[in-house]
């Protein structure tokens, strides 16, 4: 019984589709953490960090890093950031990083600030 070559030109083209579309995909199905979960994980991957902008911790540099404490409530994380900053950042935005923690800095690569509720039910 010989296999048609079409055959398998197709099953390697579904096959690499798949690996191409999951490899693209899994990097944005990474959970969200806390960042007293974050600060618990103590892990070398990339991971995402939801909380709030602390008031009156921004500081920026001459050399475009821009430094400031993440909290949620009940942990404070210091971030290093070096990209440019979301045009919505403001004082105690509701922000998402996503970066790496190396011993007591989260140095973030990408900021996502979410919007603020315009109403209140």
């Amino acid at each position: 019984m010989k296999i048609d070559n079409r055959i398998i030109i197709g099953i390697l083209i579904i096959i690499f589709i798949l690996g191409l579309g999951y490899s693209t995909f899994a990097y944005y199905f990474e959970r969200y953490s806390t960042v007293s979960q974050a600060l618990d994980e103590k892990t070398d991957k990339m991971i995402w960090v939801n909380g709030i902008l602390k008031k009156d911790s921004f500081t920026s540099s001459v050399t475009g890093e821009y430094r400031f404490i993440l909290t949620d409530g009940f942990s404070d994380m210091n971030v290093s950031f070096s990209e440019e900053l979301p045009p919505s950042l403001g004082i105690e935005s509701e922000i998402v990083i996503l970066g790496k923690l190396d011993n007591s800095t989260f140095h973030a690569t990408k900021m996502i600030t979410k919007c603020p509720t315009k109403f209140n039910g």
